[in-house]
């Protein structure tokens, strides 16, 4: 990687209770989608070819100059306290959702970036400045939830929306409350090797496969195929969602998985709900 006009800085992190110091630097680029700022860190240590902290992440949701969504814990512990160390910006105090995550708002200092990468932060300006200057959007403030019934009680379950890192296609997360907030529930869709599904299909996990099988009808989520998926000796079954049903649970995360698989949001599916079909046949 061409480091021309960044300057070396110092990464303070703990390994084994023992203080450890790392050379850095940093990369300034900016987000195709919307042209918010992204912001990572690189080391010798990895071979300078890919970031060894990623600061930054993008919601889809065009942000101020120069302000952009902090990765979760980037906001606490080493990683906010490099940021502190040399000055590069500061919290908002507002925050972006996408399904059960949140994500702190923070504002770069322009005058540092351009300090630190010169060449990296007039890229960004280029991009940012090409982007359409649509007002700034509003984050999503109520999260919906949906009730799962099992075996063991009904459970409140929210929904998180991504991709798997290997192999891509749709993963999708259960979440239940708890005390601090929401923890993970257990996953919705399982990623199987040597499968190729269209970007709206994904296997579902067979732990309690029913009873999920039953929450993706009752909400709409998507329809169940024919098709079944193998791995050892389980069985997994195949499952067409509704992407605009699916948003209903995770705009910003929905939004972001097909905007990375170059796909539009259909703004309408005409897959009922289990509660729509209900109505229509007491009609």
């Amino acid at each position: 990687m061409d480091r021309a006009g960044k300057k070396n800085l110092t990464f303070d992190y703990a390994d084994l209770d023992k203080k450890k110091r790392m050379k850095v630097w940093l990369e300034i680029g900016a987000y195709q989608k919307d042209g918010n700022i992204s912001v990572a860190l690189y080391c010798k240590e990895n071979g300078g070819e890919m970031p060894f902290m990623e600061f930054t992440e993008d919601f889809g949701v065009p942000l101020k100059k120069n302000q952009a969504f902090l990765q979760e814990g980037m906001a606490e512990g080493e990683a906010y306290a490099f940021l502190q160390k040399y000055d590069l910006g500061y919290l908002t105090g507002e925050a972006g959702r996408c399904g059960v995550r949140e994500s702190q708002v923070f504002e770069f200092r322009e005058e540092k970036l351009r300090e630190l990468d010169p060449e990296g932060y007039q890229r960004f300006e280029e991009i940012y400045n090409q982007r359409e200057k649509d007002p700034i959007q509003e984050m999503p403030d109520e999260l919906k939830t949906g009730i799962f019934h099992w075996d063991y009680e009904d459970t409140e379950i929210a929904l998180y929306v991504a991709s798997y890192l290997f192999g891509e296609g749709l993963y999708i997360e259960m979440f239940s409350p708890c005390e601090e907030g929401w923890e993970p529930f257990g996953d919705l869709t399982v990623n199987l090797p040597g499968y190729y599904l269209e970007p709206d299909e994904a296997f579902i996990c067979a732990d309690f496969a029913e009873d999920k099988l039953n929450f993706i009808t009752d909400y709409g989520l998507g329809e169940i195929l024919q098709e079944k998926g193998h791995s050892g000796m389980e069985e997994y079954h195949l499952v067409k969602f509704n992407l605009e049903k699916l948003a209903e649970f995770d705009r910003v995360g929905v939004e972001k998985y097909c905007a990375d698989y170059g796909i539009d949001l259909p703004r309408k599916q005409e897959i009922p709900s289990h509660s729509e079909r209900k109505n229509s046949h007491q009609r």
